[in-house]
């Protein structure tokens, strides 16, 4: 592993310096702050979604099953890509937990992004890690260098959508922000600067900073990862645009691949948004209608669905694997 920033810590001994508590009127001003945003996003997308409903002429409409299947498997797929991401960063700071415990790490907690506020996930991932021997330290730099990545590979994969002639025609300043965006975000994923980048947001955090980034080769499969989930999460949209339109040609992957990197990274980064839902819908309507037409919102339905049902369904998986494991933990020995 090699140095990528000189560590200013202070000694051991001396504890960090903590950050006065919110008062209790401040943080109640920030919880309606983001209850009345969240109120707005599912008043929009909710009459949205109505406008667009009422010119579908239903009769025409046909679900055709085996894409949507089809949608339903790339979409776990990139659940599976994101384990192989989460576990090589836990390798390189720390040790790689089974792959078995990395089912129940990968899918259980997750569920915890529906809790307004986002925060519920990464305490029930930085419990399980403790309980598979990964400092507290760790799996916060790991799950937010994760996080990091994600975000700055959705911004630069959905950044081109800015430069489509239906949104230009809305938003012509769209390739002046572009640009820049794609350009900071390659420059952000180069790897001093982006270990950078985790150690400011760990010291505001009052965590401790990293001194080391992974070697390159561990680095570059979080990077390929964070990329490969777009990659996979369009082909997912794509396959369930095809179920509605029994269009799924592959000359719209690249916009597929721009909407859904676009729409929930915009939707992760909303912290009143409990699991993306509302922003993420707005911006696939948005992004979808001149497309497809009011056909969007049925698609928007159907991703918004099947996305739950699959994060239920991981969670659940993974809570019966995390209590196989406790069984086993507790078995006698002979």
């Amino acid at each position: 592993m090699s140095d990528f920033t000189k560590p200013n810590l202070a000694p051991p001994s001396t504890p960090p310096a903590r950050l006065p508590d919110q008062s209790p009127e401040r943080s109640r001003v920030i919880a309606l702050i983001k209850f009345t945003l969240l109120i707005l996003v599912f008043i929009y997308v909710g009459r949205a979604l109505w406008t667009q409903w009422q010119k579908i002429d239903f009769n025409t409409v046909h679900i055709r099953p085996l894409p949507l299947v089809m949608s339903f498997l790339v979409l776990i797929s990139v659940s599976t890509v994101q384990m192989i991401s989460y576990r090589t960063l836990l390798g390189a700071y720390a040790h790689a937990p089974t792959w078995r415990q990395m089912l129940a790490v990968a899918w259980l907690p997750p569920i915890g992004k529906y809790i307004p506020g986002k925060v519920a996930a990464l305490l029930a991932a930085m419990s399980m890690l403790r309980r598979y021997g990964i400092p507290i330290a760790v799996a916060v730099s790991v799950v937010l260098a994760l996080d990091g990545l994600a975000v700055l590979a959705g911004l630069i994969v959905g950044a081109p959508l800015l430069f489509w002639r239906p949104i230009r025609e809305v938003a012509p300043w769209g390739p002046a922000v572009g640009i820049p965006v794609m350009v900071a975000g390659v420059i952000c994923l180069w790897p001093s600067i982006f270990g950078r980048i985790v150690n400011f947001v760990l010291q505001k955090l009052k965590k401790q900073p990293l001194s080391k980034m992974p070697p390159v080769g561990q680095y570059l499969i979080p990077v390929c990862c964070a990329f490969g989930q777009w990659l996979l999460t369009g082909i997912a949209l794509l396959l369930m645009v095809g179920s509605v339109t029994g269009d799924w040609s592959i000359r719209h992957l690249p916009l597929m691949i721009g909407f859904a990197a676009l729409s929930q990274t915009i939707g992760y980064l909303a912290l009143f948004a409990p699991g993306s839902l509302g922003v993420r819908e707005a911006i696939l309507l948005i992004g979808l209608t001149p497309l497809v037409g009011p056909q969007a919102a049925i698609i928007v339905v159907i991703r918004a669905v099947a996305q739950i049902v699959l994060d239920v369904l991981l969670a659940l998986l993974g809570f019966l694997i995390l209590k196989s494991e406790n069984k086993r933990d507790s078995a006698p020995t002979a």
